[in-house]
C-alpha cells in the first residue's frame, strides 16, 4: 500500500508537521507580543527543562499553547478537516472528537488522538491512530488566519457536528473468552463497564469518569476481587516475576494461589499486574526510585481471571432486573408448577408469596423505605440491618442450604431449549444471605445464563413443611418495628446472659434475642458481635474491662 506522508490519502500532512509549520508561522506573526497571556507555565517545568534561559523556556512554551488552539479551534469549527489513517485504511475525524483534546498534550507531539472509551467499538477500533491534514486545505486555512490576533482564546467553539456524537455505550461486558484481563475484571466491577489497560489509562488521563474517582473505585475494585480470589472464589493466572527487571517474555504463565490475594492485592496498571500490598500502584507516595528501593521485587504480571466467576459474583445488575419484568413459565415438563426464588424467599420470611418494599424520595432527596401496611421502616441508629432484613438474609441463608445439599433442586427455562437443572456445586459460590435470583451461568458458553432461576412448587411445599417440622430449621419470621429507644449494649448483655442460663448457646442467643420481649429491634448481627467471646470455655462470664 502505497502510503503519502503515512497516510493513504494523497497529499496529506501528519499532524505533528501541521503543528510545527503552525508553530513557525506564528513564531513570525507574534515576534515581540505575550503569544499566550492567559498560560502560568509551572515553575517546576521551569526549573527542569529551562536550561539556564528561562525566558526563552517560558515563551516557547506559551507559544506551542497558542499553536495548538489555533489548531483546535479550526478542527472544532470544521475549517479543518482531518483523517485516521493506520497505512490501510483511512477515516474522517469528526469535530466532537477534538473536544478536550487542548488537555492532552500528547495528542499534538505524537499526533495521536485518543477517542472517548465510551464511544461505540466502531470507533475504537481508530483510538489512538496517527492524524493527518489534507495539505492543500491546510495551506489555505493557514493563509486566512490573522494569526497575530489570538481573537477568543483560550475559549474554543463548540465542534460544528455535535448533534452527531453517537450516544456512549453505557455498559461494556468483559471480553468474551474463559479469561479476561485484571483490567477488565476490575473496571467492571468498579464501573460497571470493562476496559483493556490501554483504554483505562485512556479513560483516566482524558478524565472520561466526570462523575467518578476512579482511582477511588479501582482500589475499592482490587479490594473486593482480592476478597474473593483468596478464598478460592475466582481463578486466577499470570506471571510471577522476581524483579522489575525480569523478562516477562521468558516466564511462563502459571495459576496464582489464592493464599497469594491475601499479599499481592495491588493493581498496577502498567503491566496489568498484582504487586506487594493495596490499592494502586500508581497512588502510592514518594517517586518512582524510592519505591523501587523500598518494595518487595517480586510481582505478577499480565494477570487474568476467570470471566465465569467475575460474572458470577459481580452479575450484571441490568440483567438481574430484566429477568423480574419478563414472564416466567406457569409449568414445566416433567416438574409440574414452578415459582420464582424471591416468592420462595418471601414465604419463607413471612409466610406469603410476596412482601414488597416501597421507596420513597422526598424533596431532600432522603429515600423512605415503607413495608407493606405504610408503616416507615426507621434506619437503626448503630447502622445494623432492621429486623425485616436480618429475616430475609436468614430466609436467604436456610434456602441456600437446601439448593447447596440437593434437598431443593433448581431448574432454569432457556427459550432455546427445555428446561435445565442448575449444578448443585454452583451454589457453593456466592452470598448465602443474599442470593441472586439469575443463573449466571457455569461457563461463558452456558446458554442457561441470565435466566431467572425457578423452583418446583410442589417440591418447595414439601421442602417447607418438612422444614416446620423441624423446629431448629425454622425461620422465625420478624416482629413488628417497635417506636422507642432501641436496648442498649449493656441491657443486651444483660440479657445475654439471662439467656445463657436458660441453657441457650451463642449462636441461638444472637438468633433468637429479637423474639424476647422489649428486645425486637435487636438485630442477630448486633448481639452476634457483642457477645463474641463473652463466655470462656468453662462457662464463667468474662469479666467487663
Amino acid at each position: 500500500m502505497v502510503t503519502h506522508g503515512g497516510s493513504v490519502r494523497p497529499n496529506s500532512i501528519s499532524c505533528r508537521d501541521a503543528i510545527r509549520e503552525l508553530h513557525q508561522r506564528l513564531k513570525a506573526a507574534v515576534p515581540d507580543a505575550d503569544p499566550a497571556p492567559w498560560l502560568d507555565v509551572s515553575p517546576v517545568l521551569i526549573e527542569m527543562f529551562s536550561e539556564g534561559d528561562d525566558v526563552a523556556f517560558v515563551r516557547r512554551k506559551k507559544m506551542e499553547e497558542r499553536s495548538m488552539l489555533v489548531l483546535q479551534r479550526g478542527l472544532l469549527s470544521g475549517a479543518v478537516q482531518a483523517h485516521f489513517s493506520d497505512g490501510l485504511e483511512s477515516r474522517d475525524v469528526p469535530g466532537w472528537a477534538w473536544v478536550g483534546a487542548e488537555r492532552n498534550e500528547h495528542v499534538w507531539l505524537e499526533g495521536r488522538l485518543p477517542l472517548d472509551v465510551f464511544l461505540p467499538d466502531e470507533w475504537q477500533r481508530w483510538s489512538c491512530h496517527s492524524i493527518y491534514l489534507d495539505r492543500d486545505t491546510f495551506t489555505k486555512w493557514m493563509d486566512s488566519q490573522t494569526l497575530y490576533d489570538p481573537a477568543d482564546l483560550p475559549a474554543l467553539p463548540l465542534p460544528y457536528d455535535a448533534q452527531s456524537k453517537p450516544e456512549p455505550v453505557k455498559k461494556r461486558l468483559p471480553s468474551d473468552a474463559p479469561f479476561v484481563t485484571l483490567s477488565e475484571a476490575l473496571t467492571w466491577i468498579a464501573f460497571g463497564f470493562a476496559l483493556d489497560r490501554v483504554s483505562l489509562d485512556r479513560a483516566i488521563s482524558g478524565n472520561a469518569f466526570d462523575a467518578t474517582d476512579p482511582q477511588a473505585a479501582l482500589s475499592d475494585a482490587i479490594a473486593r476481587l482480592a476478597i474473593r480470589a483468596s478464598g478460592g472464589q475466582i481463578a486466577a493466572r499470570g506471571k510471577c516475576v522476581e524483579s522489575h527487571s525480569t523478562d516477562e517474555s521468558k516466564v511462563l504463565t502459571a495459576p496464582i494461589d489464592p493464599v497469594r490475594f491475601e499479599d499481592f492485592a495491588q493493581f498496577d496498571i502498567l503491566y496489568d499486574g498484582l504487586r506487594y500490598g493495596t490499592g494502586l500502584t500508581s497512588n502510592k507516595e514518594g517517586s518512582a526510585l524510592e519505591r523501587v528501593l523500598q518494595d518487595r521485587t517480586d510481582a505478577f504480571r499480565s494477570v487474568k481471571v476467570s470471566r465465569a466467576d467475575l460474572l458470577k459474583l459481580f452479575p450484571d445488575h441490568e440483567d438481574t432486573a430484566r429477568a423480574f419484568c419478563v414472564p416466567l413459565p406457569a409449568a414445566l415438563p416433567e416438574i409440574g408448577t414452578i415459582m420464582p426464588l424471591d416468592e420462595a424467599l418471601s414465604w419463607l420470611a413471612d409466610g406469603k408469596p410476596s412482601h414488597d418494599i416501597e421507596i420513597w424520595q422526598n424533596a431532600a432527596g432522603d429515600l423512605i423505605f415503607r413495608d407493606p401496611s405504610g408503616a416507615v421502616i426507621e434506619p437503626r441508629a448503630d447502622g445494623s440491618p432492621t429486623p425485616f432484613m436480618e429475616t430475609y438474609r436468614q430466609a436467604s441463608r436456610t434456602l441456600h442450604g437446601a439448593l447447596r445439599e440437593g434437598s431443593l433442586p433448581a431448574y432454569v427455562a432457556p427459550t432455546n431449549g427445555g428446561p435445565l437443572l442448575v449444578p448443585r456445586f454452583y451454589w457453593n459460590g456466592g452470598n448465602p444471605e443474599s442470593l441472586h435470583h439469575v443463573y449466571r451461568g457455569m461457563a461463558p458458553a452456558d446458554h442457561g445464563a441470565g435466566c431467572p432461576i425457578l423452583l418446583s412448587r410442589l417440591a418447595f411445599g414439601d421442602w417447607r413443611a418438612a422444614m416446620a417440622a423441624s423446629p431448629s430449621a425454622v425461620v422465625d419470621r420478624a416482629p413488628s418495628v417497635k417506636a422507642g429507644r432501641p436496648p442498649s449494649d449493656d441491657e443486651i448483655l444483660a440479657k445475654a446472659d439471662e439467656m445463657k442460663a436458660r441453657g441457650l448457646d451463642g449462636r441461638t442467643i444472637a438468633k433468637q434475642m429479637r423474639l424476647e420481649p422489649g428486645f425486637e429491634n435487636v438485630a442477630t448481627t448486633a448481639v452476634r458481635e457483642l457477645i463474641k467471646g463473652r463466655w470462656k470455655p468453662a462457662g464463667r462470664p468474662k469479666k467487663a474491662a
